[in-house]
């Protein structure tokens, strides 16, 4: 099959897989002579194993053209890249088109095989067809491995039970029409002389493969040249809405003989889908999500390929994943980003029209609720702790809740008084910071987005009574030492002043003798100041 697509014509080529049905506008003979003069010359570059050959790399052609009449034995010959030691053939009366096919002889082996070049043979096959008078088909195989290589022809036998026959067609063939199509049929005719046929078609909407109503008639402009009938097909003009149709045509000849018939799928698209997207506008962070698409391509069995992007918050984008992707038209996702995501969808129908649509919704950002315990017992804002073990305790907030994606990255900062001093941590003990008497702490909680959770509370530690009562020592000893201290700094100032005293009422030797009133008046005032010679002294000497 051969399909030619224009500006605004469309040409499908159905042809034989026969080498007569490789012409190119010249006529078949010299088409035969070209193809037999390219393999008898063409040296094959590439050696492949005889087990199996890609296909790019080997061929079995047959010389004679589809409707060659032989009256009794059928002689064909051809050439083969394939080794033909195990060449079969079968020969199949295909009847009246009607009647199911028979079988009329089998065979195995060419009657020749001549070596040409390396992987390349040519092959003579003769058969005795006495007594046969059919429309019949023959078709030559060569094992290759998983994937033998078949080629058939049609051949008239006899005189007799003669037909038009339609080559071989892609019977999967879809024609998707937008603009007016151009089929190309090729067929062949009993006789030397074509004097033309007359396509007959019926036309049913068929979207499952089964006609919705009766099939009904179409006229269809055709021409005709010499063994392929072109037939258009218009479907303003045969008032043929978007859909997909069964077209089932024939051909008669100049005898009113009739072919066999051919049956094709016919989708009709002219006109782009109409597609949808349903889903939420807001959520919040790690909630489901549910989109669905809705395509509506005007006709029953539309098929279109679909594409889903996901572009999420922080600008990246994604195809949907096997766990988001619920079907080919709807998408389950959990958002673990708090912002702005789209869904964009992009649909191919049949016809080759794009369509783009997308849908935008918001996710909301999901709070963290900080959890505080004192040794297992729940702390709430506002609480006033005392714990029984002043020095052994803990403060724990390892049950803070925030969505399963954001708890690996809370963050826990511990503040006493104002301060932060403990952080990245969710427990809090005196080893982290030491807490003495009353203090007021506070906990913040943290997600990744900046959203906070806190809880005030206050702590107050006792100290023990073993800690008080060596306090209590302590403070005495020192006491004790400074007043020690204090009298031993009284008592060496206070003697250092007595001395200098002293020293100044000593008599120095040498000095002038003083009169007797001058004595007197100093030993009295030597008295009232206390001095060593006071008149306590001299009483004691009389």
């Amino acid at each position: 099959m051969i399909i030619i697509v224009n500006n605004n014509h469309t040409t499908l080529n159905l042809m034989s897989n026969s080498v007569a049905s490789i012409h190119m506008g010249v006529s078949r003979s010299i088409s035969v002579c070209l193809v037999s003069l390219l393999f008898c010359t063409l040296p094959l570059a590439v050696l492949v194993s005889a087990h199996h050959l890609d296909e790019d790399n080997y061929n079995l052609f047959i010389f004679q053209e589809d409707g060659t009449i032989f009256s009794e034995n059928i002689s064909l010959n051809g050439t083969t890249t394939l080794p033909p030691s195990e060449a079969t053939w079968e020969l199949w009366n295909v009847g009246d088109g009607i009647s199911n096919w028979n079988i009329e002889a089998t065979g195995s082996h060419f009657n020749s095989v001549v070596p040409v070049s390396e992987n390349l043979w040519n092959w003579t096959l003769e058969i005795d067809a006495t007594g046969i008078e059919c429309t019949c088909l023959l078709t030559i195989s060569i094992p290759n491995g998983l994937d033998p290589m078949t080629k058939s022809i049609t051949l008239y036998l006899g005189e007799t039970g003669h037909r038009p026959v339609i080559l071989d067609i892609d019977y999967t063939t879809t024609i998707v029409v937008e603009e007016p199509v151009t089929i190309e049929i090729d067929y062949v005719v009993p006789g030397l002389n074509n004097a033309g046929v007359t396509i007959f078609a019926e036309v049913c909407e068929a979207p499952h493969g089964v006609c919705l109503d009766e099939p009904y008639p179409i006229a269809l402009n055709q021409t005709d040249d010499n063994g392929t009938v072109n037939i258009t097909l218009n479907h303003l003009e045969l008032e043929l809405a978007d859909g997909i149709y069964q077209f089932e045509y024939s051909v008669i000849d100049a005898l009113l003989l009739q072919s066999n018939s051919e049956t094709l799928a016919i989708v009709i698209d002219t006109q782009e889908p109409i597609v949808t997207i349903d889903g939420p506008e807001n959520a919040t962070e790690s909630q489901p999500i549910f989109i669905s698409a809705s395509v509506d391509d005007g006709y029953s069995g539309s098929s279109e390929i679909v594409v889903w992007t996901i572009y999420s918050p922080d600008g990246k984008a994604h195809s949907p994943t096997i766990e988001e992707k619920q079907d080919e038209y709807s998408l389950n996702i959990i958002p673990i980003l708090s912002g702005d995501w789209t869904i964009e969808l992009l649909v191919r129908d049949v016809g080759g029209h794009f369509v783009t649509t997308n849908h935008s919704f918001t996710i909301v950002n999901s709070a963290p609720q900080a959890y505080l315990t004192l040794d297992g017992f729940e702390v709430t804002n506002g609480s006033s702790l005392t714990p029984a073990n002043a020095n052994e305790w803990t403060l724990d907030c390892s049950g803070s809740t925030d969505t399963i994606d954001d708890m690996q990255t809370l963050q826990y900062v511990w503040y006493v008084d104002g301060k932060a001093r403990v952080s990245g941590k969710a427990n809090f003990t005196q080893d982290d910071f030491s807490i003495v008497g009353q203090q007021q702490m506070m906990l913040v909680v943290t997600d990744d987005d900046g959203v906070e959770s806190r809880i005030n509370f206050t702590v107050f530690i006792e100290e023990d009574s073993a800690s008080s009562d060596k306090s209590s020592i302590v403070l005495g000893i020192i006491a004790l030492a400074i007043i020690i201290s204090g009298i031993f700094v009284i008592r060496n100032n206070s003697s250092k002043y007595n001395e200098s005293k002293t020293s100044k009422n000593i008599p120095k030797w040498g000095e002038h003798k003083k009169t007797t009133d001058s004595q007197n008046e100093e030993i009295e005032i030597t008295n009232t100041e206390g001095s060593i010679w006071s008149d306590k002294s001299f009483d004691g000497k009389s």
